[in-house]
């Protein structure tokens, strides 16, 4: 069988041909969603007043209200498990017979939510995931380590499998063996590619001399691509882990649904070039998250991403609600290519408003890192009452680094919140904790963690 890493027709297909392509998939989507799926994706496009024929233009497409989200899934799922006693009936386009693999979210925050995949389904993630590992430089032959969750996630065995198609030789540990067996991997079998989030490979940084008795810039990594979390686009982080272990960096997002974007190779973060333009529509489909009307896609334009995957067989994705907040860039990047890029700011529900400023969890690790060896660069966005408003000063819980002294740390903190002022326009108020002191990624805690909402616990 012949093996695609790289679809070049694809991805320089000029946008307003791929606009054509998608509006052509999308209407086939909606008559596919409509017929197939009476108990949830029909009272859906019922409810709004939409059926198959009436969108048939771009715009048409772009003024369909967002259809449903993560919530409205796990209550289908619910639904079904209660009268069906399967969590997929209610939503699913194709026989339950033909759904080969369930993945879920990691319900960190509730009840998980279940993703079912079909064979087609699986070879569409296994086609999006070669074409990034292919413009990061990763080939046939090559080995990579997986340190991402394997228990049920989406980067899980579908990833796995992904690169064995791919002909990349896996080193399946997985983040629930921890940073010490994943460093003593490292250490015997010495892959050129670590597949993790930005959190574990910080944490190997610290890790590493005590698990394996040498620095991490001695195992002989070409590359780390991440995913999963915030990290690999924030400079400071960039900076740390590309002089610790001296190789490429480069952060990615996705990994499911036929969406994935990976970043350029550059020094300087230039944002994710979109892949599989082909399989979805996210970046092209910004809303404003407050009216939830879409807006233009002008280079620099923020807004709350959309996500309509294009190519799914068991339950497509349709004007979904993803929750993540986007800057669309439009101009040519500095490594030549002229695709359109992004940058994932936060989570919907992460970003605070302090006095008319928007302010971003990953804006605010940007400064404290701005700080290391001063502050290790752990840190936590303290958000104290729900709602996206919140009262100045804003606590940031940071962790001071391991030889500064506390009588040294009032000045710290003053000069951290000048910063946060200066180049973030809020008022932040600093509160050090101990160094290793706040949860680091490793086992069940692949992901990290920036924000901290205290009203949760009350």
């Amino acid at each position: 069988m012949e093996r695609r890493y790289w679809n070049e027709k694809m991805e320089t297909m000029p946008m307003e041909e791929m606009q054509k392509l998608q509006l052509k998939k999308v209407k086939k989507l909606i008559k596919y969603c409509y017929e197939n799926s009476p108990y949830f994706y029909k009272k859906k496009l019922d409810a709004v007043g939409i059926q198959p024929g009436d969108i048939k233009t771009w715009e048409d497409f772009r003024n369909m209200p967002v259809l449903m989200g993560k919530e409205d899934t796990r209550i289908a799922q619910e639904e079904s498990r209660k009268r069906f006693g399967h969590p997929f009936t209610t939503y699913l386009c194709c026989p339950p017979e033909k759904v080969t693999t369930i993945c879920s979210t990691s319900g960190t925050t509730g009840e998980p939510t279940y993703y079912a995949l079909t064979e087609k389904d699986l070879k569409v993630n296994d086609d999006v995931w070669a074409r990034i590992y292919w413009r990061a430089g990763m080939r046939p032959g090559d080995k990579a380590l997986h340190a991402f969750g394997m228990s049920m996630w989406i980067l899980g065995s579908p990833l796995v499998r992904a690169l064995w198609n791919m002909g990349v030789t896996v080193i399946p540990v997985g983040a629930e063996a921890g940073t010490t067996r994943i460093l003593q991997v490292l250490n015997r079998l010495r892959p050129q590619w670590i597949l993790s989030t930005p959190a574990v490979a910080e944490h190997m940084i610290e890790k590493a001399p005590e698990a394996i008795g040498m620095d991490v810039g001695k195992l002989g990594v070409k590359g780390i691509i991440c995913t999963g979390a915030p990290g690999a686009g924030i400079p400071a982080v960039r900076k740390k882990i590309t002089e610790a272990f001296g190789c490429k960096l480069f952060d990615s997002s996705g990994g499911g649904y036929g969406i994935h974007h990976i970043s350029c190779d550059t020094e300087h973060y230039q944002g994710m070039h979109v892949v599989s333009h082909d399989h979805h529509i996210w970046l092209l489909d910004l809303v404003d998250p407050d009216t939830g009307k879409p807006l233009p896609s002008e280079n620099g334009l923020i807004g709350e991403g959309i996500l309509t995957s294009l190519d799914q067989e068991a339950a497509p994705l349709l004007k979904y609600k993803w929750g993540d907040m986007l800057q669309i860039l439009t101009e040519p990047c500095v490594c030549g290519d002229t695709s359109y890029r992004m940058k994932i700011l936060s989570r919907v529900d992460d970003m605070i408003i302090v006095k008319g400023v928007n302010v971003y969890p990953t804006a605010v690790k940007d400064v404290v890192n701005g700080f290391i060896p001063r502050v290790t660069g752990e840190m936590r966005l303290v958000i104290e009452k729900d709602g996206v408003a919140q009262d100045p000063p804003v606590k940031v819980k940071v962790e001071y680094g391991k030889d500064v002294k506390t009588s040294d740390l009032p000045a710290l903190a003053k000069e951290i919140e000048q910063q946060f002022f200066s180049i973030l326009r809020f008022r932040g108020a600093v509160v050090f904790v101990p160094p290793m002191s706040l949860e680091r990624a490793g086992g069940n805690t692949q992901k990290g963690a920036l924000v901290e909402k205290t009203y949760l616990k009350k």
